[in-house]
């Protein structure tokens, strides 16, 4: 009988051992398995934050290449001005030119004035003006006048100089030699030919503020287009 009881304890305590190292194996098992799958998660979470870092960092220089290409791309529209130029130039035309261009710049586009120009009248260092006309004499107009306005009789001969007042591009103090015509209306008549793009006729000029039908009748023998 103690033998089977000695037995009994010996398998006893072999199911305990057994017993033992199966719950060592287990414990390591799940401790490993839980340190991988934390591993696992954790570069899921890293790979997914670099991800959104990525994604950041892709919109954030989309967002700074549009705004930088809206800064460059403003309209030249507003940045330039239309001049017409008419007269002893090669080539007379409408040009589009800078906001800060001279006189000279359009005369160069215009291919250079003829050798019948007449610049005697012309400041080539002014500032244009958007919609202004500038007007290239003939250097042979002005004897033209005088030849037409050459009285001769039986005692004298007189020569008269005309003194026409181009109204398409007489400076201030020019227009402002016309009988009743001073500053206001004077800046007046500049202000609405580089509106306009000039007068086409001379009775045009009865549009411009402050010059009406009697105004007009005082000065129109003086003045021409």
């Amino acid at each position: 009988m103690l033998e089977e009881l000695f037995k009994d304890k010996k398998k006893l305590g072999i199911y305990i051992v057994i017993l033992i190292l199966l719950t060592i194996l287990g414990f390591n098992y799940y401790r490993n398995g839980y340190k991988e799958l934390r591993k696992n998660n954790d570069e899921d979470i890293f790979v997914e934050q670099n991800n959104e870092s990525d994604n950041s960092a892709y919109f954030e220089n989309e967002s700074n290449s549009k705004s930088e290409f809206s800064e460059k791309s403003i309209p030249l529209k507003d940045k330039n001005i239309v001049v017409e130029i008419k007269g002893e130039v090669k080539k007379p035309d409408v040009y589009t030119l800078e906001d800060e261009s001279i006189v000279k710049d359009v005369i160069d586009l215009a291919g250079g004035v003829t050798e019948e120009a007449d610049l005697s009248n012309i400041n080539r260092a002014k500032k244009l003006q958007n919609h202004e006309l500038i007007y290239i004499r003939n250097k042979n107009e002005i004897n033209d006048k005088v030849e037409d306005n050459t009285v001769v009789n039986n005692i004298e001969t007189t020569t008269n100089v005309s003194n026409m007042v181009n109204i398409n591009s007489a400076t201030l103090e020019e227009l402002k030699t016309l009988n009743g015509i001073g500053d206001a209306k004077a800046n007046g008549i500049i202000e609405y030919r580089e509106k306009s793009g000039g007068f086409t006729s001379t009775d045009q000029i009865k549009e411009v503020d402050g010059i009406g039908e009697k105004m007009f009748e005082k000065i129109k023998d003086k003045i021409e287009v």
